[in-house]
């Protein structure tokens, strides 16, 4: 191979992204429910099932930074379109995929199982969880993002207040 052949070659992997990269990115904290009968909703807006084995998602409690709130067990899947739905432990729901004591902070951070932010939200604006504006606080409430879990960076724009799951 010459010399440009292998710059050129050199150049178009350094474009490609590692495939936990690509699949990490479809993951999305859909719904959150602050509290003891509280829930993450997570989804997967990708195409193909994800192994989120060892992910974690990270509590925003006001302190200088989040807390371990739960770690998904080894063998834990979400299929492409599905939900994982992390639950406090009063939660009334039929479907739980893992328990909790409580959903707690003032926000939530998605974390893959190399400890990269895959996603976050925040509704306090001091919140290290959000994402550029705070997601507006919703008291008795739970804040969702659309349907196709639309995500553009800004959780003011993103989440909305919504009736809880159960």
């Amino acid at each position: 191979m010459t010399k440009q052949g292998s710059l050129f070659l050199l150049l178009a992997l350094a474009g490609t992204l590692a495939p936990d990269t690509v699949r990490a990115s479809s993951a999305k904290i859909h719904e959150v429910l602050s509290g003891p009968a509280g829930y993450i909703d997570l989804h997967n807006t990708g195409a193909t099932t994800l192994d989120i084995g060892g992910w974690s998602v990270q509590a925003c409690t006001g302190g200088a930074a989040p807390v371990e709130l739960a770690t998904m067990p080894a063998g834990s899947e979400l299929p492409a379109g599905d939900h994982f739905l992390i639950t406090g432990q009063a939660f009334g729901g039929a479907v739980q995929h893992l328990v909790v004591e409580a959903i707690v902070g003032d926000g939530e951070l998605l974390l893959d199982r190399r400890g990269a932010k895959v996603d976050s939200v925040g509704w306090a604006p001091s919140s290290p969880c959000r994402e550029n504006q705070a997601a507006t606080f919703c008291p008795g409430l739970a804040q969702a993002r659309d349907a196709a879990s639309r995500d553009t960076d800004n959780n003011k724009a993103d989440f909305g207040c919504v009736r809880p799951v159960a």
